[in-house]
């Protein structure tokens, strides 16, 4: 068995391990750990090559002896003379700090020379992870606490932070809104499911960009943005030079969404994953009500046009988009606008069918939303009717 740390964002990292594993029994999810039952080592590490919603992949233990001072002594035979390590806990508070030094008792007591890697007696971070080699170590260690049953493994793989700094294209930040970020840019390419990946408010680019790192071999763009459009064509080149990867066809045009059924990328792709124009840019004392209802009449223009011009193109693949919604003193405030036409042009697909515990939101989406910005991400995945 294998177990997926997941992400802050844990119902869409769920919503994801379930696309790429849907034939694959999840034997435990919460809000730390998702638990998939399988004996594929090489089906889940080839999957992680493209993965977003993940903090780092668990091989359980079967021989776990009960506690991790005994598991850890097991291990150490196969290290080098100082050993070096980390310890996870998820699931529970635990006494992180007592476990590390009953650890290195155990290792002493044998003569053993050994030092853990946890600054402070914390969790690990991927950083830390990544800097002390401990995959490659083998000895970065994690204890589960799923109900009443415990879980011990090793760590396989880990989110390579590192490679997502390297692919800062130079693109602009707002503080309050920013870019698509590339890890959710991940997930929704992976949630479609599909590798012909068509973007029709291709913007800043996200999206295009990590359907070539995760070896998509067809992407097409477009924008209403002339400027954008030669943005993204420079950062695809760039991509592909920087990158090893597979892609073969690469295809951008100018063109307002809202004539989206003159596209001639409906036909050549087999997916829509976008992010649709989020708005002008809201700061926490800027926004009101007023002015989110004045936003909303601006972008329900561009909203109706798109999907009336998709039914008529009779386009019947998956879409996977993003709809702003807007946070005020605490409250959300949801585009509700867009339930009717979404319900009126197309259905919503299954989330998390396996999982009821997990419920998305009554308009059947998951949200994005960070702690810094007022305005969130609502995503759905969709089929026009």
């Amino acid at each position: 068995m294998f177990a997926f740390q997941l992400w802050r964002e844990f119902k869409l990292s769920l919503w994801e391990i379930y696309q790429l594993f849907p034939k694959i029994k999840i034997t435990y999810a919460d809000k730390n750990v998702c638990i998939l039952d399988t004996q594929n080592k090489n089906e889940i590490l080839k999957a992680a090559e493209r993965i977003g919603g993940t903090i780092k992949i668990i091989e359980l233990i079967e021989w776990y002896r009960g506690k991790p001072e005994y598991t850890i002594l097991d291990a150490w035979e196969s290290h080098e003379w100082k050993f070096a390590y980390g310890l996870s806990v998820l699931g529970w508070e635990s006494n992180l700090k007592a476990m590390l030094m009953d650890i290195k008792k155990t290792l002493k007591a044998k003569w053993l020379s050994s030092r853990f890697i946890n600054k402070d007696f914390k969790n690990l971070s991927s950083a830390q992870i990544i800097w002390e080699n401990l995959v490659r170590r083998a000895s970065d260690f994690t204890l589960i606490i799923a109900d009443d049953t415990q879980y011990f493994g090793k760590t396989i793989w880990v989110q390579d932070i590192n490679a997502y700094s390297k692919r800062d294209y130079g693109k602009t930040r707002d503080m309050q809104v920013g870019m698509l970020p590339p890890k959710l840019s991940q997930m929704m390419i992976n949630i479609s499911l599909w590798d012909k990946i068509y973007d029709p408010f291709c913007g800043l680019w996200t999206i295009l960009i990590e359907s070539i790192l995760m070896w998509n071999q067809e992407i097409y763009g477009s924008d209403i943005s002339a400027e954008n459009i030669e943005k993204t064509k420079k950062n695809i080149n760039f991509a592909r030079k920087e990158f090893d990867n597979s892609l073969k066809t690469s295809m951008t045009q100018v063109l307002d969404a809202k004539w989206i059924s003159s596209s001639p990328f409906l036909k050549k792709s087999n997916t829509i994953v976008t992010e649709w124009y989020l708005g002008q840019v809201f700061h926490k004392h800027s926004i009101s009500e007023d002015k989110i209802r004045e936003e909303k009449k601006l972008l329900m223009d561009i909203y109706v046009k798109f999907f009336s011009g998709l039914q008529r193109a009779n386009y019947t693949w998956v879409i996977v988009i993003c709809f702003p919604f807007w946070e005020i003193r605490g409250k959300y405030h949801y585009f509700n606008e867009i339930y009717d036409l979404i319900q009126k042009h197309s259905k919503n697909l299954p989330i998390l069918p396996k999982l009821d515990a997990f419920k998305h939101t009554r308009s059947g989406s998951l949200l994005y939303k960070r702690p810094d910005q007022v305005v969130g991400r609502e995503i759905f995945k969709l089929k026009i009717r």
